[in-house]
Parts: C-alpha cells; sequence; structure tokens
C-alpha cells in the first residue's frame, strides 16, 4: 500500500502563513494606535500649556488666541487619526480571527485524515493477523 500523504497540506501552510501575516498586521495596528493616542495627548498638553495672558496686549492676546485654535485644529485631527486607528485594530483583529478559524478548519481536516489512515492501517494489521493465525491452524490441522 503506498503511503498517501494529507492532500491538504500546502493549503494548512497558506492558512498558517496567512495568519501569521495576520498577527504581524494586528501588530502594526496596534503600534499606529498607540502612536495615535500619544499624539493626541501631546495636542492636549500644548493646548493645556497655551493659556491667555491676564495681562496682555489685544495683539498678544490676538496671537495666542490664534495660536490656541490652531493647537485645537491639530488635536481635533489627532483625534480623527486615533478613531481611525482604532478602528484598523479591529479590523486586523476581526482579519486575523477569520484566518485563525480557516487554519483550525484544515488542521480539524488533518486530524480527521490522520484517524482515518491509523483506523485503516490498524484493521489492515488486524486482518494480517488474523490471517496468518488462521493459516496456522489450518496448517496444524492438516499435519
Amino acid at each position: 500500500m503506498a503511503k498517501q500523504g494529507f492532500r491538504l497540506a500546502a493549503v494548512l501552510r497558506a492558512r498558517k502563513a496567512q495568519e501569521d501575516a495576520a498577527k504581524t498586521a494586528v501588530v502594526r495596528a496596534r503600534a499606529d494606535a498607540s502612536a495615535a493616542v500619544e499624539a493626541v495627548r501631546a495636542r492636549e498638553r500644548d493646548l493645556d500649556g497655551r493659556s491667555v495672558p491676564l495681562r496682555s496686549t489685544s495683539a498678544a492676546f490676538a496671537a495666542t488666541l490664534t495660536a490656541r485654535q490652531a493647537i485645537a485644529g491639530e488635536l481635533a485631527a489627532a483625534i480623527g487619526v486615533r478613531r481611525l486607528a482604532d478602528e484598523s485594530v479591529e479590523e486586523r483583529m476581526a482579519e486575523l480571527t477569520a484566518a485563525a478559524v480557516q487554519r483550525r478548519t484544515i488542521e480539524k481536516l488533518q486530524e480527521r485524515h490522520d484517524a482515518t489512515r491509523k483506523r485503516t492501517r490498524d484493521a489492515a494489521e488486524a486482518k494480517a493477523a488474523d490471517d496468518l493465525t488462521t493459516s496456522a491452524a489450518f496448517r496444524n490441522e492438516g499435519s
């Protein structure tokens, strides 16, 4: 009997590679999300540090308000980037989950295949042992 391997072994390797790539994408997305959170915090600190002076000229007052407005705009943009980064993490996690499910499905098929091969091999060995026993008994009766 020719030894037959698992025909979906290449598919299983591909599924594992997809899952590894998805894991890498999750790590990258989480790093981007962390950087986005830090950018928001930095803009918040910058905005908090730009208080309006109590005694100032109208030009200084206007300049301070303009600077605060610019920082507030940067903060709003950073918050938007953070939201996009969080969505990206969620999407990458969904892709990782899907890749893991696909890999596990192929692994289950491999496990079933291996179990079937073992049962077939065990049955063939049992039949061979029975044939030897029957043959020996037949020879002993004939002697």
